[in-house]
């Protein structure tokens, strides 16, 4: 993980963080037939990775003298390669969105579809967070609690937003 262990995401990163969710979390529904808490489980465990998406490298790798972690899952050793392989065949640059957004979906239905499967038995957000940063993540440290507020933040992006009626507006008018 990239982000500061106690700090909340700034605006900025708030904001980039809930415009991707609006964004992929319907389509990670749509593409791989997931319900919407499970989308939020897995944009959560990448928000908590990334720092809200904006950080792609790791800023300490865990291992001396490696390359760290890259992408909005931190991906390292032959995952990472794998990954950087995939988007030079697919002329697409690592640190874009659609390359993230593309690889996740070549593991979830490859070499990680295991991941995919714990993940749909989750009946609630909390679960489907914790199932796929255990599936998929395999983190040394889980840190199960910051990876639940991001996914917050992602299904509250999923959600569309219901502005409260105006004072004096009554919900149901009358004919």
């Amino acid at each position: 993980m990239t982000a500061s262990p106690a700090a909340a995401p700034s605006r900025a990163a708030a904001d980039r963080f809930a415009a991707a969710c609006a964004l992929y979390g319907p389509r990670l529904m749509a593409d791989l037939d997931l319900l919407e808490h499970h989308a939020a489980g897995i944009l959560g465990n990448a928000g908590h990775e990334s720092d809200g998406l904006r950080r792609l490298q790791e800023m300490r790798p865990v291992v001396p003298g490696s390359r760290g972690g890259w992408g909005w899952f931190q991906l390292t050793g032959p995952r990472r390669r794998a990954m950087e392989a995939w988007c030079r065949a697919a002329r697409l640059d690592p640190a874009s969105d659609a390359a993230n957004y593309g690889y996740l979906l070549v593991e979830l239905r490859g070499p990680e579809a295991a991941a995919l499967a714990a993940l749909r038995r989750a009946a609630t957000l909390e679960a489907a967070t914790e199932r796929f940063m255990r599936a998929f993540e395999r983190p040394g440290v889980p840190h199960l609690a910051r990876r639940v507020a991001w996914a917050r933040r992602a299904l509250a992006a999923l959600r569309p937003r219901t502005d409260p009626e105006p004072a004096g507006h009554a919900a149901h008018p009358e004919p």
